[in-house]
């Protein structure tokens, strides 16, 4: 076996640093109100400590060859499209495994144990569509599989939302299989096109970037879909089961739209079926 070695660099510690500042600071801030009372003006402050500390990282990166995330990753346009809407795109996704089971808990009267039941359909339809997620993006390529299934998850998420409301009990097992299928189709996607085009002294920064923007992006959603779902609880004050219902239409219809979003990013991947499909298994026939 061939031993590929790569030049090893010195760990980049200022960069570590002004990018945990940024994040740390401008994550409390979004939440920090609400769960941790502070004030409006400490909450600016917050603010522009991040923004100062992500805009001194970007000042410290540009031509530093020992930058923690090279902003030559930024020059790779599929890298940079498929990075933007994977987190648009899990800041949607990071709300559903959140608000499913407050939704059925508070919403649906659901014990937690019944509630908790409810997501093996989920899982079983992610485990399901991974097998068969190679095909699909080789038969309708990164474009229209990322469009579809982001305005497809947008759409299952209201159909969760107004079975559940409407009492179809039976029907939301299946809803969240189909959810589950989706969810993996397009994590799937996104990843491998954020990827695919990176070259070799890229890939490994590209990839860490990725996987700190996914932790980023999925935290974000818990805490804006607690944020909407606080947001129209304060408007309904009142504990009857129309009140509740209305303030979970509200908050999943919000959802909705976040989730559908990303579908604005994705359709500017190039509409070519080729070059955007790297998960193409090998012609053994030629072999």
């Amino acid at each position: 076996m061939p031993n590929y070695t790569m030049q090893t660099r010195r760990f980049d510690l200022s960069g570590f640093l002004l990018l945990a500042a940024g994040m740390a600071t401008l994550t409390l801030a979004l939440d920090g109100q609400k769960g941790l009372g502070i004030s409006p003006a400490w909450l600016a402050g917050l603010v522009a400590v991040g923004l100062c500390a992500l805009l001194l990282y970007l000042w410290h990166a540009r031509g530093n060859a020992r930058a923690l995330f090279s902003l030559n990753l930024f020059r790779n346009r599929t890298f940079s499209l498929g990075l933007g809407g994977s987190f648009a795109g899990r800041i949607g996704s990071g709300m559903l495994p959140f608000m499913t089971p407050v939704f059925l808990q508070i919403g649906l009267g659901f014990s937690p144990f019944h509630a908790g039941l409810m997501m093996i359909p989920m899982v079983l339809g992610s485990m399901g569509m991974k097998r068969i997620v190679v095909q699909v993006v080789n038969r309708f390529g990164y474009r229209r599989v990322l469009v579809a299934s982001t305005l497809g998850l947008a759409a299952v998420s209201l159909l969760f939302m107004f079975s559940a409301l409407d009492g179809w009990y039976y029907a939301l097992p299946l809803v969240l299989f189909l959810q589950g299928m989706i969810n993996a189709s397009r994590f799937s996607s996104m990843n491998t096109l954020t990827l695919k085009d990176l070259p070799d002294d890229l890939a490994s920064s590209g990839n860490s970037l990725l996987s700190m923007v996914m932790q980023l992006s999925m935290s974000i959603g818990v805490t804006i879909a607690g944020l909407l779902l606080g947001l129209y609880g304060q408007q309904h004050m009142s504990l009857d089961a129309a009140s509740t219902h209305q303030v979970f239409l509200y908050t999943y219809l919000s959802m909705a739209a976040i989730i559908a979003l990303p579908a604005l990013i994705f359709s500017r991947v190039p509409d070519d079926v080729g070059s955007n499909t790297v998960l193409r298994r090998r012609n053994r026939s030629g072999s």
